[in-house]
């Protein structure tokens, strides 16, 4: 029993970690608190049946940690989406000058037919 609670405990800790450190938001609160429920639960059963208690603590120091840094995260990160004037005014130019080939186009068009009804057959 103990270790599938310190397998749990494993995964649950990895998958916080990963969590926490790519932008999943306040999610990765989740997987730090099995991580910690099942460290301190291993811890527990540890003890009862005099084992060694590192890797149950390990687990439980590693979720509260991950509780700590999603919790905090969401608090301090705020997804904005920021408006881009440069892109904006780029857009703007490029729109511009595609308007002014198309002029420049339909002027030549308009020469070479001109030209073709100038031109007896």
């Amino acid at each position: 029993m103990r270790i599938v609670f310190i397998s749990i405990a494993a995964i649950t800790a990895v998958l916080g970690i990963i969590m926490a450190i790519l932008p999943f938001g306040s999610i990765g609160v989740l997987p730090g608190i099995v991580a910690l429920i099942t460290g301190l639960i291993t811890y527990f059963i540890s003890k009862k049946n005099q084992k060694p208690k590192k890797l149950s603590i390990l687990f439980t120091i590693i979720g509260v940690l991950v509780v700590i840094a999603s919790g905090t995260k969401s608090f301090w990160v705020k997804d904005e989406i920021a408006i881009d004037q440069e892109f904006n005014q780029k857009e703007e130019n490029s729109k511009e000058e595609a308007i002014e080939e198309l002029k420049e186009i339909e002027n030549d068009l308009d020469e070479i037919e001109d030209i073709d009804m100038e031109q007896p057959e």
